[in-house]
């Protein structure tokens, strides 16, 4: 957690010292890797199962257009590899074998900054898992926000928050009722190239 407040701090920092730039300055293309701290857990079910929080880590790609001298609006992609979570239960891990989002992007440019807001879709697939699941497939809403730096015209330093609320496949969680949802909660860091 410390290691999370500085790399806020840094960015928090990095944007503070804010050459003029304006909303132009982020139109194009962009791609980049981050690496994040994801919490997941089972809604609506009485499974005696907590996951624990896991560092993941994935990569990103998008484009922005500018609106004006301050609006950005874009769109993005993203995929994760796999990673465990670990359980209560001995010996059972419950992991993602892979994830993939698309998201919405809007924003106010501020200097090199950016300030925005994400909402979007999400899929994640999960493997077998003793006395938890069967391998199978969650989906559904995902929304974020975030604050993006240009550090110089072309690599930008980013810290995103996203929360995501996904309907399981029916009959994979060992358990639980039809209705229940897997929710995650992620804090990302990531750096970008844009073109």
């Amino acid at each position: 957690m410390r290691r999370m407040m500085t790399a806020i701090s840094l960015v928090l920092a990095s944007a503070g010292m804010a050459t003029a730039q304006d909303a132009d300055g982020w139109t194009g293309f962009y791609a980049g890797f981050a690496a994040d701290i994801t919490a997941p857990e089972f809604d609506n079910s009485n499974l005696m199962t907590p996951l624990q929080e896991n560092a993941a880590f994935g990569f990103y790609g998008g484009y922005n257009y500018a609106l004006g001298d301050n609006f950005v609006v874009g769109a993005e992609v993203g995929v994760g590899g796999p990673v465990p979570f670990q359980t209560t239960l001995a010996g059972a891990d419950f992991e993602y074998e892979n994830s993939a989002n698309a998201r919405l992007r809007g924003g106010y440019a501020i200097g090199n900054a950016l300030i925005y807001g994400t909402f979007g879709y999400q899929v994640v697939n999960y493997g077998a898992a003793a006395g938890i699941s069967t391998a199978g497939m969650a989906d559904g809403l995902v929304y974020g926000v975030g604050i993006e730096v240009l550090l110089i015209d072309n690599v930008s330093f980013r810290l995103d928050y996203t929360s995501a609320h996904m309907n399981v496949e029916e009959g994979t969680i060992i358990g639980a009722p039809g209705d229940v949802q897997l929710d995650e909660n992620a804090i990302a860091l990531g750096v970008a190239l844009h073109f």
